[in-house]
């Protein structure tokens, strides 16, 4: 089951029912009852037993969090054991499914012949729906309670439905526990203005993933191959790289906003996830509009505990660098996404180091900031690049052939494809607009229109459904 799917749309009205009924006017338990049934099936849909980890992750977290309220600060040791079990678990849990085989294959890339012994065969693990997020997400309360600055909840199904809300169980957004549980125990009033922001959502984020990303995505899994052949041509390579990096984009903030819209129906906000990320004109500014609560997560609870910029310039970088090759590594167990770490890491590491990401000073001026805009994009581009291709090899050979600056006319196929583009520079450009203050926000009116255009396109133009690319991380 996912967002776009009858079986979906069906587990939603059930839900939305119910928040209509026994979940309007109080914090009725039946009512978060449903939520947590609702949640474990959509869960359950894709691998039953898989619900086993997601209660294992889950009730350490909550356990470890009431032993960590009871200990004393003076305790330190046994804090650090208590909080040690629930990270060793919850990473634990995440290395075996996601990384085993990645570790036993660079175990053999690094040791060779050295190996007196055949090490396992590859192993053929389901991956767990969504563990990168809800590990996450679990994770950071233990953390926060260890820290003081979160009390442990007391019940263990409302903090069950912390982890498991199925709107954005499987590919966020990465919820706080200080942002999600203090919205459990009030009213939920049915009110106009909620329905219309939610279906705005609803309605954006379908179209952001069965109007734009599917059909990007159908160009770029036909003709990705392609672009690695010996004179595939310039502008053919490049307009794969765009048509990718506006797939990617649509496919993960189109699931946001499903998720933040069927949240809101259900009388929950979740937090915004993206902010037209290709506007950045800086590294820095682009993971504050890219991924924001994977952004806000690393920086909380990797980039500060290990020193941030706290402890020297050198130790800046170095914090930089290693966060991100984390955070690549994070989205998948392969070289591939740890060169794309690398490279933000470096990128932010050298920005930092020029100054660039200041806002003021020469970096203001607007030769450097549009110099430095280019470059921020293209080595965003650059990156994609490995973010989507299956091994470092081909994707070198695809960027070979972008810089091999050869062969830049486009063909029919490629003009068509370029126009599921247009919606997203749309977008982006209206938001630039808007944060300069040279045009106001949409309103009701504006919205309604391009609401019933994009429900036209979505009934027009869908293809055929695909999997959420993140769905697998």
């Amino acid at each position: 089951m996912n967002f776009v799917s009858w079986a979906f749309v069906a587990l939603f009205l059930i839900v939305l029912t119910a928040r209509l009924t026994i979940g309007r006017r109080s914090t009725e338990p039946a009512f978060v009852l449903v939520l947590i049934v609702a949640s474990i099936g959509f869960y359950a849909w894709h691998i039953p037993v898989y619900i086993g980890i997601l209660l294992l992750s889950s009730g350490i977290d909550y356990w470890a969090a009431l032993w960590l309220a009871q200990l004393p600060p003076a305790a330190r040791g046994r804090r650090r054991a208590v909080l040690g079990l629930s990270l060793c678990t919850n990473l634990g849990l995440l290395a075996f499914f996601k990384y085993a085989s990645f570790f036993l294959q660079v175990l053999r890339d690094v040791l060779g012949p050295a190996l007196t012994s055949p090490l396992p065969p590859e192993l053929a693990l389901a991956l767990p729906m969504g563990i990168s997020f809800y590990t996450f997400q679990s994770m950071s309360y233990t953390i926060d309670v260890y820290r003081g600055v979160l009390a442990p909840i007391h019940r263990f199904w409302p903090f069950f439905l912390f982890v498991s809300f199925f709107p954005q169980l499987v590919a966020g957004p990465i919820v706080r526990a200080a942002e999600f549980l203090p919205q459990m125990p009030r009213p939920r009033p049915v009110r106009a203005a909620v329905f219309y922001e939610g279906a705005w959502l609803i309605i954006s984020g379908f179209f952001l993933k069965m109007v734009c990303a599917d059909n990007l995505g159908m160009y770029v899994d036909e003709y990705w191959d392609r672009g690695t052949w010996p004179q595939a041509g310039s502008g053919f390579t490049l307009w794969l790289a765009l048509m990718f990096s506006g797939q990617i984009f649509a496919d993960f903030a189109g699931y946001s906003n499903i998720a933040r819209g069927t949240a809101y129906l259900l009388g929950y906000r979740l937090p915004i996830n993206f902010n037209a990320p290709y506007l950045a004109a800086s590294f820095k500014n682009f993971w504050e509009r890219w991924h924001m609560t994977l952004s806000r997560w690393l920086r909380d609870y990797l980039y500060v505990p290990l020193g941030g910029n706290r402890r020297g310039a050198v130790r800046t970088y170095v914090n930089l660098l290693l966060v991100m090759l984390l955070g690549g590594l994070w989205h998948g167990a392969a070289y591939t996404f740890i060169i794309w770490g690398g490279l933000h890491g470096a990128a932010l590491a050298i920005e930092r180091l020029l100054g660039l990401q200041r806002p003021d000073g020469w970096a203001a001026r607007w030769p450097v900031r549009t110099a430095w805009f280019l470059v921020v994009q293209a080595l965003v581009l650059v990156a994609w690049v490995f973010f989507r291709s299956r091994s470092v090899e081909e994707a070198s050979l695809f960027l070979g052939n972008i810089g091999a600056l050869e062969g830049w006319r486009l063909g029919a196929t490629e003009w068509v494809g370029a126009l599921f583009l247009a919606p997203l520079v749309a977008h982006h450009g209206f938001t630039w607009l808007v944060e300069r203050q040279h045009v106001p926000d949409a309103g009701p009116v504006a919205r309604a229109v391009l609401a019933a255009f994009m429900v036209y396109g979505i009934a027009t133009l869908y293809t055929g459904t695909s999997d959420f690319i993140y769905f697998q991380f």
